[in-house]
């Protein structure tokens, strides 16, 4: 790839380097609410991306990363794929090639665990790319992409997405109290949980740590909201390098009007008991960090509880909530018709750096009820578009849940709002703003005004 591009770059990509250069802690970036800055003389790039997350599993990480490829494909890109097995059919998604390297399970999430050698020789070997796009770097996949990146000195964006430090604390806590709980009475293991805490919290900085040594490597950092850029901040991660991408969401599959349908009718009907009930609904991945045991806070409440998802979770959660319907794992029209049936959609974890699922049901014209912690607190707008409860107060979403439930106004009020502000959010326009990332980046690394 020649200088030619800087040539054409746009103003506003000129003023990027310029900030960079001259303003180190102030980040500018294109706006959310602007149309893409890429231009049509320029020539369509070559990516590599990397990604933490098998594209055979749902989750955020490996949605985002069908959703880039099927825009690249619109725009006539060069792309590969490197990620954990399994493979996609035909190891292609969108005529684009997918790499699968060895993995090993964990609560039902596939992790990579090549050697970074192996990695890098794939990498190198493989036709040079003009940007190597780094999906939620944590392991030695995303790890030995950086540095790959640096050996051929190719411009890297990362992006953030789980904070995976979170739920090392948590996990190590849990564990010690799970420990504690099996061998003594509660009444004497109060010293075995201040251990857990440490513990919990030792976990915490290490991986903590290893984020910002990864994304310290990459000429660009992208975080999703304004919570997770300064948590990332608090890391250790420098602030220049971070700038903010969200998500995008379909909303020809997730929109109001699906409501009327003859299948989301039908399913509200039966959920609903015909009509008698308000229908809360959950939609996610059923596993100890998404925290959807706390919805049995809201027994008694005259609603029925509806949970959307899958995970390891699962036959836990069915005990706990006996009388919720379990859909199980959904997709495409079916998962959008469940969400259109719903009167309410509640999200329980409070450990997220986003929250694609609360973007979804503000599409589909739903109010939403989430924690007042990291993503929810950028994409809910308490009391017009939902309302955000205490994320330690399992009363509070009780409350907020059943001010809905009792409210229908309220909820249609709620839910107009929230598609209103997501409409615009489309998966093409947020790929577009990425790609003017990756230009910003590689022109950031010509210039040589990331940080080394």
């Amino acid at each position: 790839m020649t200088a030619h591009v800087i040539a054409t770059s746009t103003h506003a990509d000129t003023a990027h380097i310029v900030a960079a250069e001259t303003q180190p802690h102030q980040r500018t970036a294109p706006q959310d609410d602007a149309g893409p800055a890429d231009t049509a003389n320029r020539r369509p790039l070559s990516v590599l991306i990397v990604s933490e997350s098998s594209l055979e599993q749902t989750n955020g990480v490996s949605g985002s990363v069908r959703h880039i490829l099927a825009r690249f494909a619109e725009r006539g890109f060069d792309a590969r794929v490197i990620a954990p097995g399994p493979a996609p059919q035909g190891d292609m998604v969108d005529g684009y090639p997918v790499s699968a390297v060895p993995t090993w399970p964990i609560q039902q999430f596939n992790v990579a665990i090549p050697t970074k050698s192996s990695v890098i020789r794939t990498i190198k070997d493989g036709p040079k790319p003009d940007i190597i796009h780094v999906a939620a770097p944590i392991s030695k996949l995303g790890h030995a992409a950086l540095i790959a990146g640096r050996r051929l000195d190719v411009p890297t964006v990362a992006i953030y997405q789980t904070d995976v430090a979170q739920y090392a604390r948590r996990f190590a806590r849990e564990a010690i109290d799970s420990a504690a709980n099996s061998v003594l009475p509660k009444k004497h293991t109060g010293w075995l949980r201040k251990i857990g805490r440490a513990a919990g919290d030792g976990a915490e900085q290490i991986v903590g740590a290893r984020i910002a040594k990864m994304h310290n490597m990459a000429t660009l950092t992208l975080a999703p909201t304004d919570q997770a850029k300064a948590r990332l901040e608090s890391f250790g991660v420098d602030a220049r390098l971070i700038y903010q991408w969200g998500r995008g969401v379909d909303v020809s599959l997730f929109n109001p009007s699906r409501a009327a349908s003859a299948e989301a009718a039908r399913l509200h009907r039966q959920w609903s008991h015909s009509g008698t009930l308000p229908v809360v609904g959950y939609v996610g991945r059923l596993a100890p960090e998404k925290q959807v045991d706390r919805l049995a806070a809201l027994a008694g409440l005259g609603i029925q509880l509806v949970i959307v998802g899958g995970g390891p979770c699962e036959e836990q959660l069915e005990e706990l909530l006996p009388d919720a319907v379990f859909t199980g794992m959904l997709h495409g029209e079916d998962l959008a018709n469940a969400y259109a049936a719903l009167d309410v959609f509640v999200h329980t974890g409070a450990e997220e750096t986003f929250g694609q699922t609360i973007q979804e049901a503000m599409a589909s014209g739903l109010p939403v009820v989430a924690p007042a912690a990291g993503g929810p607190l950028d994409l809910v707008d308490d009391g017009r578009t939902g309302l955000l409860f205490d994320p330690a107060d399992d009363h509070d979403l009780r409350a907020a849940v059943e001010r809905l439930a009792g409210d229908a106004n309220q909820r249609h009020g709620m839910g107009q709002a929230g598609f209103e502000t997501v409409r615009s959010r489309t998966w093409p326009a947020l790929v577009d703003r990425l790609v003017d990332y990756y230009r910003l980046a590689y022109e950031l690394h010509l210039a040589g005004t990331a940080p080394a």
